[in-house]
């Protein structure tokens, strides 16, 4: 089941590499983190699941445009000690909360500039394609792979 719902979340993921707004990518990616969220649940990654769920509420944040530093800080520093809290992975757990960290970071800094949002994006998917593997969660790494050629396949045609 776990790996069906990071399937779902591949094809949403695709999907929000191919919107043509920050709103839009960021709305696609509110669907898939919660696909991801249940699934890593269900797979015992319990570090990712938080940063999921993190993840959630900061881009709907973003959506609605709340522009506040303590906002921002609070799902920052959330991810993070929820991320540790939650790790029960060791080092490897830690990929999770370091993607989530720098997404959020451009998520807030770069929010209405989808071709950033789209590269830090590429960056946080490497890394949690890498935790999939270590949770087994093939579905999620093969889904991730096809997001990473997918999204740099729009980083690189939109930047010419």
């Amino acid at each position: 089941m776990g790996n069906l719902c990071s399937l779902a979340a591949m094809i949403t993921d695709s999907i929000s590499s191919s919107r043509k707004t920050a709103k839009g990518v960021l709305f696609v990616q509110t669907i898939s983190q919660l696909f991801y969220l249940i699934g890593s649940v269900m797979l015992k990654g319990y570090s990712a699941a938080v940063q999921n769920a993190v993840s959630i509420f900061r881009n709907i944040a973003a959506i609605k445009e709340v522009d506040s530093r303590i906002v921002e800080w609070t799902f920052i520093i959330a991810g993070v000690v929820l991320g540790v809290v939650f790790n029960n992975r060791g080092a490897l757990g830690w990929l999770p909360i370091i993607g989530n960290l720098e997404y959020s970071i451009a998520v807030f800094r770069f929010k209405d500039n989808e071709w950033a949002l789209k590269f830090a994006f590429l960056i946080t998917v490497i890394l949690f394609t890498i935790f999939n593997v270590v949770i087994l969660n093939f579905v999620g790494v093969v889904s991730n792979i096809i997001v990473v050629v997918a999204t740099s396949i729009f980083l690189i045609k939109t930047k010419k």
